[in-house]
């Protein structure tokens, strides 16, 4: 009994060390699951804070592998780049999200980076969603070795905004560059007309007075009619070079489209175009009821004249040229212009079906002796910059539109309600002729002197002269006169708005004509709001002077 009960005594021992044994194992089986599953949230919680890290990039995250698929990325980059759901990801490669003309140097930069170990930044087009739209990024791309595999860890920020602020500020010094350049173009012309129309005076205004002492019998008459009208000719180009310099002198008055089309239709310079290009056709859909503009018909016929070249020597061969007009309420922009008045407009169109404007042609057709035309054949250069002079002198538009199968230019006016004017018949000589009043005339120059007091003379006018603004103002001061002919610009001492300015202080209400061979200037206009009358653009004739003297002294 007492050896089974010390058996019995050891076995319950071992028993008890066997069961210590395993709640031991079993405490260190649950110590080890619990750090098993500690380690596993630890890695859980680490990836959730990774991923909200990437997330708060102000942009792209992504990771690439060494095929260019994605392994990481956040949000930005999931919903808005590539718009897949998470399981589709790994299936994109991430060239697919860059604009078809930025792959090759794109794919390069991230070549670099996956093979080289080298730091890239690009800017690129970043398609949204696999969709045509795309933004502006400036992407950086690095190499993380992770296991010895290479893969590129990328950011992206949106730029759009900035690449626009760029593309706007290149507009707008190369429209701020092409104004200086059309300004200083200008400038050069409105000098040299100004002094050519001084010269052509000699060319237009004494042939006047010379025809006026020979009999029509005489065989010198003829010789020297064809030199006034060689003179007038070369006045109507120094005229375009006035147009160019901004200025329109010419006035205007209320006139209807329609008409102008009509009569240019009928001028020689039509039929010679039609003689030099039998083989186009001219077609004219003009609408009866287009509405009245307020402009210069001399300068739209000049306008017509210079497109209609323009459309025949587009066409090669057999072609068309159609004239329209219309009405039309303008009320948004139009291409070239930031904005545009809203009202209505009587338009003027002509097109062809000639061979079209280029891209590169059509950003430089309206700057002053840019032409494509063969140097000798036709044209200086000069003609679509008139165009476009004179219709922002008349306060319009143009609208341009080409392809290979034509051009069509759309010249928008605004319109007026007020009446066209009935015709004037042609003013007879006796009409305008002095009676002896005393007219001075004040100009720099000795020979427009002499012409313009020749001429005041033949009309029957006292007439003195003076060569500056301080001696009229001396002259005027110790002999009243009834009228001034007063030129405008005089570059030695005071100028034709100062003059006058002087005068009237002394000789309030003094009555005075403008007379300048350059275009009409701000002092013109001034000088006509203080009292002075018409203006009068050099060359002078005998019918311009005497008309404008006339009208003046019977106000």
């Amino acid at each position: 009994g007492t050896d089974e009960i010390g058996n019995l005594s050891k076995t319950f021992d071992q028993m008890m060390k066997n069961l210590k044994a395993t709640a031991a194992s079993r405490d260190e089986l649950e110590r080890e699951i619990r750090e098993r599953i500690q380690a596993q949230e630890a890695k859980k919680q680490e990836h959730a804070l990774g991923n909200t890290i990437i997330d708060s990039i102000p942009g792209t995250f992504y990771m690439l592998d060494v095929n260019g698929r994605y392994v990481r990325w956040n949000t930005y980059q999931r919903d808005e780049i590539v718009g897949k759901s998470e399981s589709q990801m790994a299936d994109v490669n991430a060239i697919d999200t860059i604009h078809p003309d930025d792959h090759q140097i794109i794919s390069s930069k991230i070549e670099n980076v996956l093979k080289n170990g080298s730091e890239e930044t690009v800017e690129g087009r970043v398609l949204l969603r696999g969709g045509p739209t795309f933004r502006w990024f400036l992407m950086t791309g690095r190499q993380m070795m992770i296991k010895g595999s290479p893969f590129l860890i990328g950011t992206g920020i949106d730029i759009t905004e900035r690449k626009r602020a760029e593309e706007e500020q290149i507009k707008l010094e190369d429209k701020l560059h092409r104004a200086q350049k059309m300004e200083s173009l200008g400038l050069m012309a409105g000098g040299i007309a100004h002094d050519l129309n001084n010269i052509l005076s000699g060319i237009v205004s004494y042939p006047e007075l010379l025809l006026m002492d020979i009999s029509e019998e005489s065989p010198l008459r003829k010789p020297i009619e064809t030199i006034k009208e060689s003179g007038i000719r070369a006045a109507e180009v120094v005229a375009e070079l006035l147009t160019i310099a901004r200025g329109v002198a010419t006035g205007k008055e209320t006139l209807n489209l329609n008409t102008i089309v009509s009569e240019y239709v009928k001028t020689p310079e039509y039929q010679k175009l039609e003689k030099t290009h039998p083989s186009v056709n001219l077609t004219t859909d003009l609408n009866p009821d287009l509405l009245n503009v307020t402009g210069s018909s001399t300068h739209i016929k000049k306008i017509l004249m210079n497109l209609m070249t323009n459309a025949s020597e587009a066409i090669e061969g057999t072609g068309t040229i159609a004239i329209s007009t219309r009405n039309q309420y303008l009320d948004e922009p139009l291409k070239g212009y930031e904005d545009v008045h809203i009202g209505e407009y009587a338009v003027l169109i002509v097109s062809d079906n000639g061979s079209g404007i280029s891209s590169q042609d059509l950003e430089r057709i309206f700057e002053p002796f840019y032409t494509k035309k063969v140097m000798g054949r036709t044209g200086t250069g000069l003609g679509l910059t008139v165009v476009w002079n004179t219709v922002r002198d008349h306060d319009g538009y143009i609208n341009v539109s080409t392809s290979e199968t034509g051009t069509v230019f759309e010249l928008y006016f605004p319109v007026t309600r007020k009446e066209v004017a009935a015709h004037e018949t042609e003013v007879a000589f006796e009409d305008y002729v002095g009676h002896g009043e005393t007219v001075l005339v004040v100009d720099d120059v000795k020979r427009q002197r002499e012409i313009a007091s020749g001429m005041l003379t033949k009309l029957g006018y006292n007439a003195e002269a003076v060569s500056s603004g301080e001696e009229a103002v001396e002259y005027v001061k110790k002999h009243p006169v009834d009228l001034i002919v007063l030129d405008m610009v005089m570059p030695k001492g005071i100028g034709g708005r100062e003059t006058y300015e002087e005068i009237i202080k002394f000789r309030p209400g003094q009555k005075a004509i403008i007379a300048s061979g350059f275009s009409e200037t701000e002092d013109v206009k001034i000088a006509q709001t203080l009292g002075a009358g018409r203006y009068v653009k050099k060359p002078y004739t005998m019918e311009k002077i005497g008309l404008a003297v006339k009208e003046e002294l019977e106000k």
